[in-house]
């Protein structure tokens, strides 16, 4: 409470107030004790001359004697050490005494500051007026520890009945506008946890109050002094620290005079209180927000209550509902069992549980989950009734389209897999109990892929929908269509009595897909399919053997092209399960290190030495052997395992070339080959980075050999990741050039080191002037570009004399070398195994003579025998077009009639293979149309008539030489050129 002390002049009665003075008093002192006496009649004034009488006078055990009220200590008094004293009774001793300084040097502040003596007074000795306020100080402090002892109780008895109360009972003098605590009965240490001393500390009360009530409270102060008495209710905090609610009841005594004489009070802890009402606030808060329905009845069953979720459940307003019984919300959906049973439970146990379904104000029906209880008093007995009610109809709704959802598929509405599944199931336990047959189609959509690619996912689905349509309107009522996912369906044929029934459905589904669909934004495509057929039951006897079947059928429809339909065989079935096995051994050989590199040379036709070489997958599979890339790269690129194979080999690749760098072999360049899926990825550079980091590979010793088709895919961003593949530094080849699309344009701006001809051209380069010309022309074409040419697929001599007839760059193949492991390799470049050198022949003339008859080319020989001529002769057109390969040829001649080809056709290739040679043919009278058909096309130079005469037949061959000399030979050093 407000701890201002009233004035003196307030004070009825007369303390005795005891003054203990240190020192010797001069005559300042006494005149101030002698300003004071008028006003303090019952003043004792006690002097002592020593530090020790101080402390003895002080230090007097209670009862034994009057303890002085106030210490004036004169600090130029040659006795005491004032500020020594000072200190002793603060510190050493914990006296609250009132100290006083009587001092005229300044200093003696700042030292007191120093001792922490701050609660000490200090005043002059020539300061009468201050020495006298000190001492009314003092009087006025005993008069209110006089007026408190006068209220205390009088008796013992009183004095217990206070204790052992719940009320707290208070007194306070009145000083103005602030009241100074008295007394406070003993129980308030029971109560709220306080001595009754600490309660008397003049801010006690106020530094207890609720921060957030204190000011409320202060501010009804007036009222108290205006009516007369105040009850205020507040929040309080308790020694412990815990919060209380107090009631607080002041009462005003006023003196004979009608002026504020005391203020006495009692505190009631209503803290338990507060905490009911609070609690009964919070349930009804509750009961009104709750979103589920309450209603109070009475024994009776008469409503009483209802909260407004019950009414907003039901559609009746509590007006309504109230009085009436809860009969009216009957649906009329249960019998008089049920209710039976619903009241024996609440009667019996107290309380029932369940799902009803009642009727709501509009009439509609609706499911609720009700909780019913007996609500009974504090002897036991039933006193009212209460329903809580859930709305389940939302919660049902929400259970339909979960359950929906769990067997449709959400875009066509169609049973899913888990439903056709169940459907296709009874379909086939039907057909078994009737004897019949059933059929499966799979129906999946061909290159759909490409509509959600370049039209979106949006317009994809609305395909989708489409093809839904379609195939839908073409099954009968009694079928069943699904979508297994993505783009695949699923028919189900009931009473399909053979396949043929099944063949013509599945004909008319794709004639039914076949005319164009025309999406929103007005684009036009098409939607093929692939379907296959399985039957029950010789196809399968369950649900998952048919549509297994189904699936393997329609993958051999999709191999054959798509826009088809097959049916199972169980070839399909036995081929699908090695898949599954070969797949499922594949991604363990990728992690058990089954998988190993082989290595085919590459060579320089100039040189004839190892310059390269390529690296080749091959399958250490267990109980396989070494298995052929062509027997799982096709499953790989399907199901993505490529991708870290792809990684793995040039992983590998990078740690051999290291490996061979170590052991001082010489270096040479090896490519690897990227699958379309690695290079489409966007992983490419930083596998290849990462490998070359790990194994301190220079870039230069690695190259990629891409294939023209995976390129021609999409050229745009070809050419950007050839562009980022070249800044790796790795070498970029062109493989299997010639097979794909071959486009010049794209060619030119391809960022690629090489062109590698196919094999597929290199077989037939000798005989086949197709093939030959191809090659001649990518020979050229890359020349001309400044690229290298490297044939792959080189077996025979013939092929090899041939390309290097044509200036081909590098081959590589099995005419030197298979692939081989990384140790052989190595023997071979450490050997220095190389291509033979090329013949050189010291003839500067070579003719060739073709005749299947041994006598005419016998004769031909001696006529020629003598003319310096290197003379080549064959009975066989074949065996002449690979001496023409192996050997530097500039006159042919042949004989027309041969039985494997007649001359003009040979020398027609021959013109195609070797178009700079000169070409003569030998014929009768009778075949000269043919032959002058071929010399007007060019493929015959002249010809000669048989029979021959030896001079003529000299001088035409000298004339041919003569003709290469002067006419082909400049040409040919011209590259072709007129």
């Amino acid at each position: 409470m407000p701890s201002v002390p009233p004035p003196l002049s307030c004070l009825e009665d007369n303390p005795l107030v005891y003054v203990l003075y240190a020192g010797r008093p001069g005559p300042e002192v006494e005149r101030a004790l002698a300003d004071c006496a008028p006003h303090l009649p019952r003043l004792r004034f006690d002097v002592v001359e020593s530090e020790a009488q101080v402390l003895a006078r002080l230090s007097v055990v209670a009862g034994s004697g009057p303890v002085p009220d106030l210490l004036l200590v004169d600090c130029q008094s040659p006795g005491p050490n004032a500020l020594a004293i000072a200190r002793t009774l603060r510190g050493r001793l914990g006296l609250t005494v009132p100290i006083v300084l009587i001092s005229d040097d300044d200093g003696v502040v700042a030292t007191a500051a120093q001792l922490a003596l701050s609660d000490c007074t200090i005043t002059r000795r020539d300061d009468r007026a201050s020495l006298a306020g000190v001492l009314e100080d003092v009087a006025r402090q005993a008069r209110f520890c006089q007026k408190g002892s006068r209220v205390r109780p009088a008796t013992n008895h009183r004095q217990l009945v206070l204790s052992a109360g719940p009320t707290v009972l208070y007194a306070c003098g009145v000083d103005g506008q602030s009241l100074v605590p008295l007394w406070v009965s003993d129980n308030i240490t029971r109560v709220l946890r306080f001595s009754p001393a600490e309660c008397l500390a003049p801010d006690w009360w106020v530094s207890h109050l609720h921060d957030a009530d204190r000011a409320r409270v202060l501010e009804a102060w007036p009222r108290l002094l205006a009516e007369g008495s105040l009850l205020q209710e507040y929040r309080f905090r308790d020694g412990q620290g815990a919060v209380r609610w107090l009631r607080d009841h002041k009462r005003l005594l006023l003196d004979a005079d009608h002026q504020p004489l005391e203020v006495v009070g009692n505190w009631d802890d209503v803290t338990a209180g507060h905490a009911l009402a609070e609690r009964q606030r919070l349930h009804a808060t509750a009961l009104e927000s709750t979103r589920d329905g309450v209603v109070i009845a009475d024994l009776t069953g008469r409503i009483i209550s209802v909260n407004p979720a019950f009414s907003e459940m039901t559609g009746y307003a509590a007006t309504e509902a109230i009085g009436r019984n809860p009969r009216l919300l009957q649906s009329g959906r249960h019998d008089r069992a049920f209710y039976q049973a619903m009241w024996a439970s609440l009667t019996q146990a107290g309380h029932w549980q369940g799902e009803l379904w009642n009727r709501r104000a509009d009439g509609e029906i609706y499911p609720q989950w009700a909780t019913l209880s007996v609500v009974k008093d504090e002897h036991g007995q039933p006193t009212h009734y209460l329903g809580v009610f859930t709305d389940l109809s939302k919660l049902k709704h929400r259970e339909e389209e979960l359950e929906h959802l769990a067997h449709y598929d959400p875009l066509t509405d169609l049973p899913n897999r888990l439903l056709l599944r169940s459907l296709l199931q009874h379909a086939l336990e039907r057909a078994q109990r009737q004897g019949g047959k059933s059929a499966v189609l799979v129906i999946n959509l061909d290159q759909f892929k490409n509509v959600n690619d370049s039209l979106g996912h949006a317009l994809g689905d609305e395909l989708l929908l489409g093809v839904t349509a379609r195939i839908k309107a073409r099954l009968r009522h009694e079928d069943a269509v699904g979508r297994l996912g993505a783009d695949e369906f699923v028919a189900i044929l009931e009473a399909s009595q053979d396949a043929e029934n099944a063949e013509s459905i599945a004909g008319d589904l794709l004639a039914a897909l076949a005319p164009p669909f025309v999406l929103a934004d007005g684009h036009e495509t098409y939607a093929r399919a692939s379907i296959g057929i399985s039957v029950f039951p010789q196809d399968g006897k369950g649900a998952n053997d048919l549509l297994r079947s189904a699936d393997a059928a329609m993958h051999r429809a999709k191999q054959r092209g798509g826009n088809q339909y097959a049916f199972y065989t169980g070839e399909l079935g036995h081929g699908a399960l090695q898949r599954l096995e070969m797949e499922t051994a594949l991604r363990r050989a990728l992690i058990q290190g089954e998988l190993v590199l082989h290595y085919q040379p590459k060579l320089d036709l100039a040189s004839g030495v190892i310059v390269g070489a390529e690296a080749l997958l091959r399958w250490q599979r267990p109980g396989f052997g070494l298995v052929p890339p062509f027997s799982f790269i096709a499953l790989a690129e399907e199901t993505g395992l490529i991708v870290p194979i792809g990684a793995w080999v040039i992983d590998e690749t990078c740690r051999q070339i290291r490996a061979w760098a170590d052991a001082g072999q010489p270096s040479v360049m090896v490519a690897v080959n990227v699958s379309a899926r690695q290079f489409a990825g966007g992983e490419l550079e930083a596998v290849l980075a990462t490998a070359l980091r790990k194994h301190a590979v220079d870039p230069r010793m690695l190259g990629l050999e891409l294939t023209e088709s995976m390129l021609m895919a999409a050229p745009e961003q070809a050419t950007e990741r050839l562009d980022a593949l070249r800044r790796v530094g790795v070498a970029v080849a062109l493989d299997d050039f010639g097979t794909g699309y071959s486009s010049l344009s794209y060619l030119n701006r391809f960022p690629v080191d090489e062109l590698k001809i196919d094999r597929s051209f290199i077989t037939h380069i000798v005989s086949d002037p197709k093939a030959a010309n191809i090659a001649t022309s990518v020979i050229a074409l890359a020349h001309r570009m400044a690229l290298k040419v490297v044939a792959e697929g080189v077996e025979t001599e013939t092929q090899l004399s041939y390309l290097r007839k044509n200036r081909c760059d590098q081959i590589q193949g099995y005419l030197f070398s298979a692939p081989v492991p990384a140790d052989d390799f190595a023997a071979l470049v450490s050997q220095g195994q190389c291509l033979p050198p090329t013949q050189a022949h010291a003839e500067a003339h070579t003719l060739l003579l073709v005749d299947d008859k041994p006598h005419a080319l016998a004769a031909l020989h001696r006529a020629l025998r003598a003319q310096g001529y290197r003379v080549l002769a064959t009975g066989c057109p074949h065996e002449g077009l690979n001496l023409l390969a192996d050997n530097d040829v500039q006159v042919i001649v042949a004989a027309q009639r041969m039985l494997q080809m007649p001359g003009t056709d040979f020398l027609t290739r021959v013109r195609l293979l070797h178009p700079d040679t000169v070409r003569i043919v030998m014929a009768g009278y009778s075949e000269l149309e043919s032959i002058v058909d071929a010399v007007n096309q060019g493929a015959v130079y002249r010809f000669l008539t048989k029979p021959w005469e030896e001079n003529q037949l000299r001088g035409h061959i000298r004339d041919a030489f003569d003709y290469y000399e002067a006419i082909v030979r400049p040409r040919t050093a011209r590259g072709g050129l007129p």
